[in-house]
């Protein structure tokens, strides 16, 4: 692979650095809604993009239930929802750890409502990254070229001295449009290692 010039690593959280949601997990929330699966499934995703973008978690639950949930309703639900996204993929991490070895910033930039934001900023497996960023907080969500846009100036870095890493082709997309190195998540081991002798070159180059 041709050394690359770049100095700093972003990567997704969801699918990327945590798994899928659980099945079990999916369907204890479909419960909690009182839904049928596959149309609580629906709806929690065509109404995320509003919640990863700042709305609350009131106006979501209430927009994938099609009417207000309790307090003690919205509790669970919230918490269910957090807890579902919190399975680490031990492969990601491993790289991660790879990674941060070798001296290569590290940043977050995830779509993640408030709920699930304050919960990964105490969580100990990313302790090692510079910058957490998330929709919520940001007001946008990829693969808007704002985001981008706003995660470099947090970073300080021009796009060509960034790594992005995602799961989702538009989001890999929007980020190559600007000019970062954009790399297409897949779990697998060759995906890892392309990531990781991509993040070696730019320890190397940055030295």
């Amino acid at each position: 692979m041709p050394a690359i010039r770049a100095r700093q690593l972003l990567i997704d959280f969801g699918e990327v650095i945590s798994l899928a949601q659980p099945a079990a997990a999916v369907a204890a929330l479909a419960v909690d809604a009182g839904l049928p699966a596959a149309e609580f499934t629906a709806r929690y995703w065509a109404h995320r993009p509003g919640y990863d973008r700042g709305a609350s978690a009131l106006g979501y639950w209430t927009a994938v239930l099609g009417h207000e949930p309790g307090k003690a309703q919205l509790r669970r639900l919230v918490a269910r929802d957090v807890a579902s996204w919190l399975h680490l993929d031990a492969g990601t991490l491993a790289l991660l750890d790879q990674v941060h070895a070798t001296g290569v910033p590290m940043s977050l930039l995830s779509n993640a409502p408030r709920e699930l934001a304050r919960e990964l900023e105490r969580h100990p497996a990313l302790r090692p990254f510079a910058h957490l960023l998330f929709s919520a907080d940001l007001s946008l969500v990829k693969p808007d070229t704002a985001i981008f846009t706003a995660a470099l100036g947090a970073l300080g870095a021009a796009p060509a001295d960034v790594v992005f890493v995602d799961d989702r082709a538009d989001n890999v997309a929007a980020a190559a449009a600007l000019g970062l190195r954009a790399c297409l998540f897949t779990a697998t081991s060759a995906c890892r290692a392309e990531i990781f002798t991509v993040t070696a070159g730019m320890s190397q180059l940055a030295a």
